[in-house]
């Protein structure tokens, strides 16, 4: 049904997100993130001041990750295009970011260190979106040769970033029920 809505609409603002990960060495990774909103109408912000169409934000964030645990070691970010120059002031959250591990609770821990009045709320949805990144991009990286099987579900290394996080992959879902069927089955051999 909103499909059919959608079909003669026209777009008043749009935020993409880019997210990449790029192979480093010592089986770190780069995550890359950029974050765009456009807005597509002329508007008036709460002074009454016209703003145009155009870019509202465009920023540039880069993550280096080690594993073992999986943390970011360094961050960076840009602001290409703020709404307002003191924007630029909230790029100092990013020195916090040094040091996070990527693990359960990783969104609540960015909020708590860069979100709300502590920083940008742009900034700092980016990075929350970039921790979906982080764990793929640095699995990837990770499985790019054949890596022993587990010897068990209980030593399967990546089980805190797979096991439950989503239906796939609970405790009863067909992921682990394929992986333990792959354990029981390399153990009778």
């Amino acid at each position: 049904m909103l499909d059919k809505i959608l079909e003669n609409k026209v777009k008043i603002h749009t935020r993409d997100i880019q997210l990449a990960t790029y192979t480093h060495k010592d089986s770190r990774v780069i995550v890359h993130g950029v974050l765009k909103d456009r807005r597509y109408i002329r508007v008036f912000d709460v002074t009454g001041a016209v703003k145009e169409p155009g870019i509202i934000h465009n920023m540039d964030v880069k993550l280096l990750i080690k594993s073992d645990p999986l943390m970011i070691e360094d961050a960076e970010a840009k602001m290409l295009h703020v709404p307002m120059n003191e924007c630029h002031t909230t790029l100092d959250t990013m020195e916090k970011l040094i040091g996070v591990e990527i693990k359960s609770g990783f969104s609540k821990n960015i909020r708590n260190l860069m979100g709300g009045e502590k920083g940008c709320t742009h900034l700092c949805q980016l990075v929350i979106a970039m921790g979906q990144e982080i764990v793929h991009g640095w699995l990837t990286q990770k499985r790019k040769n054949k890596s022993s099987m587990p010897k068990n579900i209980e030593s399967f290394t990546e089980q805190e970033f797979l096991i439950d996080s989503c239906r796939m992959w609970t405790q009863q879902g067909p992921k682990v029920k394929q992986l333990e069927q792959a354990i029981k089955t390399r153990q009778s051999i």
